[in-house]
């Protein structure tokens, strides 16, 4: 009903209720009236019955039938009578009068004692018993009779009048038929009332419709006035004074609009002329863009070209011999021109993001390696200030992903160097976690952080800290350099890469600077060789740099290690002995000292004691500082610079575990099958520059490397030397007056034929022109910036040639690299007798100290000697030889105080004499005693101990 009209609820109000009541009272009525009708029709038959059958009385009695049949024709004549039939005492018909044959019924349908009626269908019959009454003179003249016929219960007869229903009928019907006229009439009425109602209540609002889609339509002179009540009057009124405020307003509005687009047409000629001017200023802005560029690349020439000088030479003057003050001042100037080429490589990397040339490389790297070169580049500097710099990377965080590796590697390099820089005391730690991982798209979001126990920075200095040239300290009493760019430079790159950078820092407790690295992970099916050979092997590790500690040991754990931490070099001590005690003895002991360590004797005693007295392989983890405790990096058997490197520290462990030695070819050499071969020995080279500083460095360079290079200075020159004969190699300035690099290379690629191609290297500081693909585009081979560093140029002449620089007057090809240290022997796991014991070679010398040192004296000159026979008889297999070779020694090893030797020689010569399984086992056992006895007597004065001891006599006494 919500959706019904205001007509439909009318109708349904008005004449629901209407048509219910007037249905109600029709059919009541009507009810009634027909009941009336049946109820006289009974009442009259019953009437008539009861007067006929007492008129009868006396006919019956004397069976008179004229009597009777007039009784019945008198009483035919009244309305709705049919018939009339009298009957016997013995329910006989009499007589029957009326229309029809009507059957008398058996003597058992007639009453005997009440009147009765029977209906059928068209009629009814009422049969009413006829008795002898008092009232007759027989029996008023005869008491006898009177009495006898008092005294009968039985009826002279029967009276039956028959009704008829056929006016009944007729009247039933024309009841039925006023009735259904008065409901007829009564829902007709209140259906013309409902609709005038509904037409009252309709007609104005439809007018008020119209009225409001007229206004709709914007038709504001519209009016309405339906005159249908005080109630629509008010909304006429209302709708009306609407109209016109609407009509007021737009004309107010139009009025408005003219004027504003008279203004707005004044304005669009003020920005058409500003558009004009704005177009020349956007070309001057290009072109001055364009000339900046030009000037940056030009600068980037000029200043990196005697730069290229400086730094060249200073490298070749530090290779000669030079007093110490001149070596230090030939650093200063070597260090003062790298911090000035930093600060130009800054300028023009910014200068390049500015530009929007900017070109972000996309090839798989492992962001491991990257983290570790950026951990040992910087780590100089960190344990310089004695500061911990350690990275910790996730087991989840991938290791291949697809990027641009140098731009990352200088992102994070920026931000660790800016950690060390302002940190004093402490630690800066890299954290790399993974912070989201899409696996339908194979996308990863890596967050990196560098936090820092440095001065800190105030909210201030964080607002500002990321724009370009802004720093910290600005004051000119700062006490920390730089261009203040490279923050603004790694914030661009790492949103040229997809990620966001930040910080959070409070003055004075440090800062973490972290940004997000959005990157696909590499589908490279590149082997990796699985580090799973340490697996199970158990080792002890003492560290003072917690994190540090932390980091190393989640490497080894990662490997399979188990790891125990001891906290002081005693408990090291300790805890290794008591693993040899109980036959499960530690592979390694991992010890990690500071700075201020270097020199302790402590620690220099703790590797002694488990190099010489354990037997227990040590590895050494030391700063990376300039100068460092040489004699206690030569008594461990092995030694790393922190920060620890994945590869570094795992082959060094395979090699004290297993003695394993890793192979490989040098690390940035070619494969043998990359190396072009040559008809000489030597290259023919070519260098091209037209600065001669510049010329010069590279040609003395070439020089050092043994080769007899040519020079030439111009685009000319160059080309006219490779017409005379082929170059093997041609190191290319780009920017020269007349011909320049590119056109002299495409000349000389012009010169080349199946049987040779000139490899050309260029050589140019130009920064915004070192694309290396437009570069290879033009023709070139490579690409070398300047300044030129002798390592870089040896790699070139490597990697192009496959020659390797020399100093012995003639270079040779690439050789093999092979490891030269020595075979390390393993940790011994389980507990052993001493080395070496002085007391007990006293007593074997009956107490002479000076005999017994002569005999420890000539066991360890003949120890040589006879560990090169047992070897040798060992492997040509001699074992009666070798029998009585062991057989002497373990003689000799009697009167000295070599509790190990002595047991090591008596097994191996018992399994020799049995011809036991075992005696290469015994013989491992009895050389590793003997190369024990000599490192401890390197390593120990033992003639000091010998004569330390309390002599004999002093001893009584």
């Amino acid at each position: 009903m919500r959706r019904w009209g205001i007509r439909k609820k009318v109708l349904v109000v008005t004449l629901v209720p209407t048509l219910l009541t007037t249905v109600v009272l029709g059919l009541f009525f009507t009810y009634s009236w027909v009941n009336n009708i049946e109820h006289l029709l009974r009442d009259r038959g019953e009437s008539l019955s009861r007067q006929l059958a007492s008129a009868s009385e006396y006919g019956l009695f004397t069976a008179n039938r004229g009597l009777l049949s007039s009784l019945s024709n008198a009483l035919l004549e009244e309305q709705d009578v049919r018939s009339i039939t009298f009957y016997g005492s013995d329910s006989k018909r009499l007589l029957h009068t009326g229309p029809g044959s009507s059957e008398s019924p058996d003597g058992t349908d007639l009453p005997s004692g009440k009147a009765t009626r029977i209906t059928d269908g068209t009629s009814t019959r009422f049969i009413t018993p006829v008795y002898l009454q008092d009232l007759m003179i027989e029996t008023m003249l005869d008491p006898d009779l009177h009495q006898s016929m008092a005294n009968r219960k039985d009826p002279l007869g029967w009276v039956s009048v028959e009704m008829s229903h056929v006016r009944t009928e007729k009247e039933t019907y024309k009841a039925m038929l006023i009735s259904l006229l008065l409901v007829l009439g009564g829902v007709l009425v209140s259906l013309a009332i409902a609709l005038r109602l509904s037409r009252a209540f309709t007609d104005p609002v439809f007018e008020l419709n119209e009225a409001v889609a007229k206004l709709k339509e914007g038709k504001l002179d519209t009016r309405v006035y339906t005159g249908a009540g005080p109630e629509f009057e008010q909304l006429e009124s209302g709708l009306n004074d609407m109209a016109s405020e609407l009509s007021k307003a737009q004309a107010e509005m139009q009025q408005n609009i003219d004027q504003a687009t008279e203004d707005l047409r004044e304005t669009l000629e003020t920005i058409e002329i500003q558009n004009i001017e704005l177009d020349f200023a956007r070309k001057e802005a290009l072109e001055a863009s364009r000339i900046k560029s030009e000037f940056l690349a030009n600068m980037s020439h000029e200043i990196r070209t005697p730069l290229n000088g400086i730094i060249g030479f200073t490298e070749l003057l530090l290779k000669s011999p030079l007093p110490r003050q001149q070596r230090d001042h030939l650093n200063t100037i070597r260090k003062s021109s790298e911090i000035l080429l930093t600060i130009i490589n800054d300028i023009l990397d910014f200068s390049k993001i500015e530009a929007g040339k900017l070109i972000l490389d996309r090839v798989p790297f492992q962001l491991r390696d990257i983290i570790e070169e950026v951990m040992v580049m910087l780590a100089p500097a960190a344990h310089a200030k004695n500061l911990d710099l350690a990275p910790l990377v996730y087991n989840d965080v991938p290791d291949n992903v697809m990027g641009d590796p140098l731009r990352v590697k200088q992102v994070i390099t920026n931000l660790v160097n800016n950690a060390i820089k302002f940190t004093q005391t402490g630690e800066v730690v890299l954290r790399v976690s993974l912070e989201e991982e899409d696996t339908e798209n194979n996308r990863v979001t890596l967050r990196i952080s560098i936090t820092d126990s440095g001065v800190g920075l105030s909210r201030a200095q964080q607002q500002s800290l990321f724009n370009a040239f802004s720093q910290a300290d600005a004051s000119t009493a700062r006490q920390y350099g730089g261009t203040g760019l490279g923050l603004a430079i790694s914030k661009r790159l790492v949103e040229e890469m997809g990620g966001k950078i930040g910080l959070e820092s409070e003055l004075g407790k440090g800062s973490t600077f972290w940004f997000t690295l959005n990157s696909e992970l590499s589908t490279s099916n590149d082997a990796v060789t699985p580090r799973d050979a340490l697996r199970g092997e158990r080792v002890i590790y003492l560290e003072q740099q917690k994190t540090t500690g932390l980091a190393v040991e989640h490497m080894l754990r990662d490997w399979g290690m188990e790891v125990d931490r001891a906290s002081s070099p005693a408990a090291m001590q300790e805890q290794i002995e008591e693993a040899q005690k109980s036959q499960a003895g530690y592979a390694v002991a991992i010890i990690g000292i500071t700075r201020h360590l270097l020199s302790s004797s402590q620690y220099g005693n703790l590797v002694r004691t488990l190099e010489v007295d354990r037997d227990c392989r040590t590895l050494l983890l030391t700063p990376t500082l300039e100068t460092h405790d040489a004699a206690m990096s030569g008594q461990a058997s092995g030694h790393l610079t922190k920060p620890v490197c994945r590869a570094t520290l795992y082959d060094e462990l395979l090699l004290l575990v297993h003695g394993i030695h890793t192979g490989g070819r040098a690390p940035g050499r070619p494969a043998p099958s990359t190396i072009q071969a040559f008809r000489h020995n030597v290259p023919r080279v070519l260098a091209v520059d037209d600065n001669e500083a510049n010329l010069k460095l590279v040609m003395t360079l070439l020089h050092d490397c043994q080769i007899e290079a040519e020079g030439a200075c111009n685009g000319f020159e160059a080309l006219s030397k490779a017409r005379q004969a082929p170059f093997d190699l041609v190191f290319m300035d780009l920017q020269m007056p007349g011909m320049d690099g590119v056109e002299t290379t495409a000349r000389i690629r012009e010169l080349d034929s199946g049987n040779h191609r000139t490899h050309i290297i260029a050589l140019t500081a130009h920064a915004l022109a070192d694309e290396q693909d437009r570069l290879a585009q033009q023709g070139f081979d490579g690409y070398m910036a300047k300044p030129i560093s002798s390592s870089q140029l040896t790699a070139i002449i490597r990697e192009s040639t496959g020659y390797e620089p020399g100093e012995s007057g003639s270079g040779e090809r690439i050789p093999e690299v092979r490891d030269t240290r020595r075979v390390l022997r393993p940790s011994t796991r389980k507990m052993q007798k001493d080395c070496v014991s002085v007391e007990e070679s006293i007593q074997l010398a009956a107490g002479k100290t000076d005999l017994a040192e002569e005999l420890f004296s000539m066991l360890l000159e003949q120890l040589p000697a006879d560990l090169e026979k047992i070897e040798a008889l060992w492997t040509e297999q001699e074992m009666e030889p070798l029998l009585e070779c062991v057989h002497k020694f373990h003689g000799a090893t009697r009167y000295c105080g070599v509790p190990e030797l002595r047991s090591a020689a008596n097994q191996l010569e018992t399994a020799l004499k049995r011809g036991a399984a075992d005696i290469e086992a015994h013989k491992n056992q009895l050389v590793s005693a003997i190369e024990r006895l000599q490192i401890w007597s390197e390593q120990t004065d033992w003639q000091q101990l010998f004569r330390e001891q309390p002599h004999p006599e002093e001893t009584t006494s």
